[in-house]
């Protein structure tokens, strides 16, 4: 029990570190090297950690088939310069910077209740950036709002992030089903992180450089010739949509949505599987082998069932209490390990299935609470270079306002309509 404990300790520490002096190689490998330790365990030591079987059957597919889907078509619309063509047409309308910073917020957030919130933030990172830039304005606002519209964004649907994606499989709530009962308590926690953003930011965009940095080159074409028509994509997708509201497989309808777009294409899609983000995928399915061997050891079921009764309980109270557990836990080990090891605390709430629709919301608003809440933070921060500006600290004085803010309106909807 306490080398399985070590081994998930050691490979959280190489997570929540951006880079670790002694052992600098980032958290997708971090990750991968305490799943090794954790199948390692099972040959040292019988009983402790996961044997070969037990790790590669706690890789959730469904969640890691979804994910590519979803990146693949996000990557067939980036391929077409769709995003490219939205930035170009925001930067001809001179914005003013709140207009600018609104739209940032609500066009994220509905982009990832689309397309999930990773592949957004990797899409779109470099371009908010961009047009922060043309418009002589601080990028780090666009940034933050990038990401915490983002993250805000994806609580619409199953498919906006990976947790929900787990939420759904481990709930069995069809996507229709989630969309009726979460999507308005969603849209307005995303219309309150737009309005906390603005009220939190509003000194920092308030003021241009007196000399906006020249307008940056397009991003050139593809080697083999023009770019693929955005009509195909953006059809498949749209396809996908319903398919997915009719209660379609998640994973399998992202996966043959992409497909298509790569036949319709009729060219070769290496250029497109070179924009997937390998390492996200990586990092979840060792996640998944990690979490999975701290659950075998019973530990978490036992300080869940210790701090139960300092948590409020009842049919109303209780979600009271599991968003709270839900808020400081998705900060110490993420969101989707948190979820796969509260699984048995939901299901013991008096009414499971508000308790899952609560989870899949507060677990997602949670991710905007501190920097490591969410890797589509990471992934903002990272792909630009923004580490210096957007620090823990830094980060953490916006999204904890944001975040008890968006969190209180979407459960107060809930409760409302409950």
């Amino acid at each position: 029990m306490w080398s399985v404990l070590l081994v998930f300790a050691v490979t959280y520490m190489l997570i929540a570190a951006r880079r670790l002096s002694i052992l600098p190689i980032g958290r997708p490998a971090g990750a991968l090297a305490g799943a090794c330790a954790m199948v390692l365990l099972s040959a040292i030591q019988p009983g402790a950690g996961l044997d070969p079987h037990e790790a590669f059957a706690a890789i959730e597919p469904n969640t890691i088939g979804l994910l590519l889907g979803m990146m693949l078509l996000a990557a067939s619309l980036d391929a077409a310069g769709v995003f490219e063509r939205a930035a170009a047409w925001v930067a001809q309308r001179d914005l003013s910077p709140v207009r600018l910073l609104y739209l940032v917020t609500v066009g994220s957030g509905l982009a990832s209740a689309v397309l999930l919130n990773d592949s957004v933030c990797v899409m779109l990172a470099p371009l908010v950036d961009r047009t922060a830039r043309r418009a002589g304005l601080e990028r780090a606002p666009y940034l933050l709002a990038l990401a915490m519209g983002a993250n805000a964004g994806s609580a619409l649907t199953l498919a906006g992030n990976p947790q929900n994606m787990l939420v759904g499989h481990l709930s069995g709530i069809s996507y229709r089903t989630y969309l009726l009962e979460a999507g308005p308590a969603a849209l307005i926690g995303l219309a309150v992180t737009a309005v906390m953003l603005h009220l939190l930011l509003r000194r920092c965009i308030s003021v241009r450089t007196p000399a906006p940095e020249p307008e940056l080159a397009p991003e050139p074409a593809p080697a083999g010739g023009a770019r693929p028509s955005a009509l195909a994509p953006l059809a498949c997708i749209a396809v996908v949509s319903v398919m997915f509201v009719l209660g379609a497989n998640l994973a399998w309808t992202a996966i043959g949505g992409a497909t298509a777009v790569i036949l319709l294409h009729r060219r070769d899609a290496n250029a497109l599987f070179e924009r997937v983000s390998w390492n996200v995928l990586i990092f979840f399915g060792a996640l998944f082998i990690v979490v999975a061997g701290l659950q075998k050891t019973g530990m978490p079921e036992e300080a869940l069932r210790a701090a139960s009764p300092f948590l409020p309980a009842g049919p109303t109270m209780g979600l009271l209490g599991l968003s709270i557990a839900m808020l400081v836990g998705c900060q110490i080990v993420s969101n989707v390990p948190f979820i796969l090891l509260a699984d048995s605390y939901i299901r013991s709430q008096p009414d499971p299935h508000l308790a899952w629709i609560t989870t899949a919301l507060v677990s997602t608003l949670a991710g905007n609470l501190t920097l490591l809440g969410s890797v589509a933070n990471i992934i903002v921060v990272e792909t630009v270079g923004a580490e210096r500006e957007i620090g823990f600290r830094a980060y953490a004085k916006v999204g904890v306002p944001v975040t008890l803010a968006s969190t209180a309106a979407a459960l107060a909807w809930l409760l409302l309509v409950r």
